[in-house]
């Protein structure tokens, strides 16, 4: 996987990924739908995308999911979908190149902020600086997921955000 700024110094990024890279986005990318879709209400990966605004008051954290729920499940559908139709252009042999302008970048990072949310959930990290900590015995498949979402989304804020470096 590369990334790098866009040709011809425009703003957004350029993603390089192998054709194997684009399809597991891809792949990810339905099963992130799949919970914002199936996911019951004791789903506890939906804890960590839709925390309550209101921890001590329920009918107050009730009444805002009421009225923003449904919205900001679109939002995240609509960045994994834009994961998908990326990835599944110009996919041959070899390489998949992906040119991102910045509110498309900024999509696909609220994409990974919630791949690597679900998957923190599903491998058991509480605290993104205990990832190495974790149980070791959760699914390595899982986890080394989790950790390349991190890498490509602190490749694309490096890009997108060369200051805060």
């Amino acid at each position: 996987m590369i990334v790098a700024g866009r040709e011809g110094g425009a703003d957004g990024v350029r993603i390089v990924l192998e054709t194997e890279e684009a399809m597991l986005l891809s792949e990810l990318a339905d099963q992130v739908d799949s919970v914002l879709l199936l996911g019951g209400e004791d789903d506890p990966a939906l804890g960590r995308l839709f925390p309550s605004a209101y921890e001590d008051d329920e009918t107050s954290a009730t009444e805002f999911a009421r009225y923003t729920r449904e919205s900001l499940v679109d939002g995240k559908r609509q960045a994994a979908q834009s994961v998908r139709d990326a990835t599944a252009t110009n996919r041959g042999e070899g390489l998949v190149e992906i040119e991102l302008d910045q509110a498309q970048a900024w999509g696909w990072l609220t994409f990974l902020t919630d791949l690597r949310l679900i998957l923190a959930e599903r491998v058991g990290v509480a605290d993104p600086e205990e990832a190495q900590e974790a149980d070791e015995e959760r699914d390595d498949y899982l986890r080394a997921a989790y950790e390349w979402a991190g890498i490509v989304q602190g490749s694309m804020l490096e890009v997108l955000d060369p200051i805060g470096r």
